[in-house]
């Protein structure tokens, strides 16, 4: 009589064989669920958080009459982007009434196809466990910019089609349509911002190992980078205009940013790599090799991409002279992608080690969509502003607001009859003075003309009122300014002021 027969191995490596075997069956049926989920809690935040600057200026560009319109407000200045979101958000506010929701929708939708595009680009690499785990982390690490009404999302998805579109016109798939793609891809991407010019680096560069590799250089797919470039044509005024923002820019290009990007964007991946390190020094005895992750090719665009906004900064610092942290956001994409494929290789395609991240990773980007679904969304400059002024009794008198981010968010959202008293006073030489940029002054000042937002020079403010109410924060200039202009500035709550001029002799 022979003896049952039992399963020998721990438990935590049957269950991740189980894992892996359930989505080895069933790996979009999983993909697309807990995308769907997220969409779902992106959607709700997009229609219940409060705007901010950013996401307002999109507001009023895409309230424009038309694309001609919102192109020669670009031109002049109300807004530093491309005018490619502002018109895509414009075709949709006719049909999407809430106005937040519309300004957010398509970066939202574009973040999820990015995830759908990574996850589609490492499937063909990796064991399912893996290329969920790298999909997910993606998902989480830059998730902000998926209810961000401004186009980076868009962007991100346009980066990662592209790279899916590279991918399949090198594996001599479908490779007319592939190429087809990647040009659309590669080209709507410089259109919505044109530092994605930049993603044809790492393009390039794998081209280049493949060309070394096998002897044939690939002109087709290099010459569907060229529209990209092509597009940077007919954007060139928009590009001279933006000019004027870059010797005093907000955000100037320097040495720290390299480690505060990697810090910000690559630190979520630590985990992935760290334990890629560990399983790496487990296995170091293990003599047996596993195929490559990637083929050399794409590991040359995945580090090249992860490299690129520490030499983007480089450029940026000898060029323009500018650089704000989410113009490389696509650099995340090389993120997912390197630290996967690390951990996979490291792992030698066991599934436990990814396993063991999936069940970490999908837990931690459902805690990190839903915990925004709480409380009652506030205005996120603004709200104490707002709340001291509600409670001061209805009058006439102007309300001069120091700042432009407060402005902003209560000319949007306060009532009507506030709404309509708010002054925002601007002025280039002290926006300089006491910021080191001019900035604000200058995007407001082209916005005035584009919009009915009371934005009206310094000088004139203090000519037109002799008494009006100021809101003010503790960390605002403009009432050093008024004192030193000689008013008499008396405190009627926490952040706001009597503001009374001196008397003429």
């Amino acid at each position: 009589m022979s003896s049952p027969a039992f399963d020998t191995q721990p438990l935590f490596i049957r269950a991740a064989s189980a894992l892996d075997n359930e989505l080895e069956r069933h790996f979009w049926r999983w993909s697309v669920l807990i995308v769907l989920a997220f969409l779902a809690c992106a959607l709700i935040r997009d229609a219940r958080d409060k705007m901010w600057l950013d996401e307002l200026y999109t507001v009023y560009m895409a309230r424009q009459a038309g694309p001609g319109e919102i192109i020669k407000a670009t031109i002049e200045g109300a807004d530093a982007g491309a005018p490619s979101y502002a018109m895509i958000v414009h075709s949709i506010l006719p049909v999407v009434k809430n106005e937040a929701l519309a300004v957010r929708l398509p970066s939202t939708l574009g973040y999820c196809g990015m995830v759908l595009c990574l996850l589609a680009f490492c499937r063909r690499r990796m064991p399912a466990v893996y290329a969920l785990a790298a999909g997910v982390a993606a998902c989480d690490a830059s998730r902000y910019y998926a209810t961000e009404g401004r186009g980076y999302g868009l962007m991100l998805f346009c980066g990662a089609a592209a790279l899916l579109s590279w991918q399949t016109a090198t594996t001599a798939r479908r490779r007319l349509a592939s190429i087809a793609m990647l040009a659309v891809c590669l080209t709507a991407m410089v259109a919505l911002h044109y530092f994605a010019i930049f993603f044809l680096c790492p393009l390039l560069v794998g081209e280049l190992i493949r060309w070394r590799r096998s002897g044939k250089f690939d002109f087709a797919v290099v010459a569907a980078m060229a529209p990209a470039l092509a597009v940077l044509i007919p954007h060139y005024p928009f590009i001279e205009a933006a000019r004027k923002f870059q010797p005093h820019y907000w955000s100037p290009a320097s040495w720290n940013q390299i480690g505060d990007f990697y810090i910000q964007y690559f630190l979520p991946f630590a985990p992935l790599m760290l334990v890629a390190a560990v399983v790496f020094a487990a296995l170091a005895a293990d003599r047996r090799t596993a195929e490559d992750t990637l083929p050399p090719q794409e590991w040359a665009v995945v580090v090249t991409l992860a490299f690129m906004p520490a030499i983007i900064i480089a450029i940026s610092k000898y060029t323009t002279h500018v650089f704000v942290d989410r113009y490389a956001l696509w650099a995340c994409i090389g993120f997912a992608l390197l630290s996967g494929g690390m951990l996979c290789a490291a792992a030698r395609r066991r599934t436990a080690a990814g396993a063991v991240m999936l069940v970490l990773l999908v837990p931690l980007l459902a805690l990190h969509s839903a915990r925004h679904l709480r409380g009652k969304p506030v205005m996120r400059a603004g709200e104490p502003e707002l709340r001291d002024l509600n409670k001061l009794a209805e009058s006439s008198e102007p309300i001069v607001v120091a700042d432009n981010f407060v402005y902003m968010e209560m000319a949007y959202y306060a009532k009507p009859a506030l709404r309509q008293r708010l002054v925002y006073p601007v002025d280039a030489t002290l926006e300089l003075h006491d910021m080191g940029y001019d900035t604000v002054a200058l995007i407001m000042s082209a916005l005035s003309h584009r919009s009915a937002l009371r934005i009206t020079p310094y000088d004139s403010v203090l000519a037109s009122y002799p008494r009006f109410l100021l809101s003010a924060g503790q960390t605002d200039h403009l009432p050093q300014h008024l004192l030193a202009a000689g008013y008499r500035l008396t405190e009627i709550a926490p952040t706001v002021y009597e503001a009374v001029a001196p008397e003429k002799n």
